[in-house]
């Protein structure tokens, strides 16, 4: 006999009516976007771009490094387009609606330029957020004063003449999207505010031609902002690719730890700004012995098994590296002597165990040696010889190999 949920077309499966079957089938419905916005996600796609948050902070500050170098350029070129344009028009318009508008743009230009000269620039990614923020609102403004003055001019103006406005009006959209093509959003909030007025004024004449220079606005305006999004598309992409091989240049590449390079710039940058730190040396003792009887493979896996060890072992630590190739070195915040044994001990506490490998026990152990700053030393020469004496003295006497100094140390 049919059900009044089979009636209604709700009929549900038995999952469906248990708690589990409805919690999956809510998540199911959360997931899916609205109709709306599948519908016109093809339609925003060339307009929006994801930002990864990993070059976020970096990005800002980029972007107001180029609005900076372009601002000059655009100040000069919408206040003399607005001169011209005062200066073509002219007569047609009572006195204040002539004077006004070139007055506000050109003023508003020349102040944005003279207070870009004088104040500082953004030294932080808010700050920089900040600026994008207030160059959107501000090119917003200026394109709904511009409009104004088109529109008005256009309807007061002789016939034979009267496109003369919206024609200067593009050309001042389209230099300032292309001057903020680094700041998307005040490139297209500028153009938009200044053009979409216009393009529906002339929608609202029965003349073809008026029509016809609408279609061409409203065309240029999409054109145009698919080139400032597609211009940021490829500085994110850009980015991206320099994060990725600045990471490369400065990380491991069996590990995925640290390499040298990265390990003596984050401990000057840490030196420099007058910061304690303590730098220890980790060698390990019989991984030659594992890498000669059971292959390079074994001695790898035994590698990147202790790499996350140490991570997980000094979750504090300013930088943990690979400098040689069975040599670590990890950088922690100073503390007393009592607290350094201790990390010592949770190090080695952490690589003693055996790692698995292809169903075999490798075992390995470890020589340590430390540092701490200012008291040997204040640079990362000094304090890598410093560790890797107290490391020479500690390592087994029975390994019997000749020790190279630790600076002439190369990776493996």
């Amino acid at each position: 006999m049919p059900t009044a949920e089979s009636i209604t077309g709700t009929d549900r499966t038995p999952a469906d009516r248990t708690p589990a079957g409805r919690k999956a089938a809510a998540r199911t419905t959360a997931a899916r976007p609205p109709i709306p916005d599948r519908l016109s996600a093809p339609f925003r796609a060339p307009f929006r771009t994801d930002v990864p948050p990993a070059i976020a902070d970096e990005l800002a500050l980029r972007q107001s490094e180029r609005l900076y170098a372009f601002l000059p350029l655009l100040c000069i070129l919408v206040a003399a387009n607005s001169l011209v344009m005062a200066y073509a028009i002219m007569g047609d318009l009572p006195w204040w609606q002539q004077a006004a508008p070139p007055v506000i743009l050109t003023c508003t230009c020349l102040t944005v330029l003279v207070l870009s000269r004088v104040r500082p620039r953004p030294k932080t990614a808010e700050a920089a957020r900040r600026q994008h923020r207030t160059a959107a609102w501000i090119a917003g403004g200026l394109g709904l004063v511009s409009a104004a003055w088109c529109i008005n001019a256009f309807s007061e103006t002789e016939e034979y003449y009267c496109m003369t406005a919206p024609v200067f009006t593009g050309i001042a959209a389209i230099i300032a999207s292309t001057c903020l093509l680094s700041v998307p959003r005040a490139a297209i909030a500028g153009m938009v505010c200044a053009l979409l007025p216009v393009t529906a004024m002339l929608l609202t004449y029965e003349y073809a031609s008026l029509r016809a220079m609408a279609l061409m606005l409203m065309l240029l305006t999409l054109m145009q902002a698919g080139v400032v999004m597609g211009k940021f598309r490829e500085t994110v992409a850009a980015l991206m690719l320099e994060t990725r091989l600045d990471r490369l240049a400065k990380a491991d590449a069996l590990t995925g730890l640290d390499n040298r390079l990265a390990f003596e710039a984050k401990a000057e940058a840490e030196l420099e700004r007058g910061a304690a730190l303590r730098l220890v040396l980790a060698d390990l003792d019989g991984f030659k012995l594992v890498n000669d009887t059971h292959g390079h493979q074994a001695g790898d896996a035994v590698l990147i098994m202790l790499a996350a060890r140490m991570r997980a072992a000094a979750p504090g630590a300013l930088s943990i590296a690979r400098i040689g190739g069975d040599e670590f070195a990890l950088l922690l915040p100073a503390g007393d002597a009592p607290r350094a044994e201790a990390e010592i001990a949770a190090l080695s506490a952490a690589i003693r165990p055996p790692v698995v490998h292809e169903g075999r026990r490798l075992h390995v152990g470890a020589s340590f040696g430390a540092a701490s700053s200012p008291e040997d030393g204040q640079t990362v020469a000094k304090l890598l010889h410093a560790a890797d004496m107290r490391l020479y003295e500690r390592k087994p006497g029975s390994r019997g190999e000749a020790r190279a100094p630790l600076r002439h140390a190369a990776l493996a």
